[in-house]
């Protein structure tokens, strides 16, 4: 009887054993999943951060042609150039060396866009635009250096990474 009983004991040991690591089993098959999971959405978002970086840089070096071809004012393109490169952490020395573009954006934010601009009368649009000529008559001359140094080393992962 004794036999009978250890033995059916060692029976449900087994089983319980059985039964616990097909269990581990399991979990540990879950948490590979979920690792492999947020290893697809980490590449995801690299990968979608490194797409609006890239964005970010074809359109500087659009914008920076654009104003030296003369297709886009000096005070727009700044606007456009500075909002962009608010998005990037740029060091110090990249700061200071855009700085004739901030200075022109830090000077036109005051100015109403679109239908804020529509909405003024003739002269009031007059006086803002005999800002706008006088900040790039003033300014013309530094941006322009900026926008060529941007057209003869464009912006790329690579000359970022390499300044910062």
């Amino acid at each position: 009887m004794w036999y009978f009983i250890i033995g059916l004991m060692v029976v449900v040991v087994v089983l319980l054993a059985v039964v616990a690591f097909s269990l581990w089993r399991k979990v540990f098959a879950v948490q590979a999943l979920q690792q492999q999971n947020m290893a697809a959405v980490d590449a995801a978002q690299a990968q979608a951060a490194q797409e609006k970086i890239d964005y970010i840089f074809e359109s500087l070096n659009v914008i920076a042609s654009s104003l030296l071809d003369d297709q886009v004012r000096v005070a727009e393109a700044c606007i456009r150039m500075a909002v962009l490169m608010d998005s990037l952490p740029l060091s110090c020395e990249s700061k200071h060396f855009f700085s004739p573009i901030f200075e022109v954006y830090s000077q036109t934010r005051h100015i109403p866009t679109h239908d804020k601009w529509k909405a003024l009368d003739r002269k009031q649009q007059k006086t803002f635009e005999q800002e706008l000529f006088k900040l790039e008559g003033r300014m013309n001359k530094k941006v322009r250096e900026v926008a060529a140094a941007v057209r003869e080393k464009p912006f790329s992962m690579q000359n970022y990474i390499a300044q910062h």
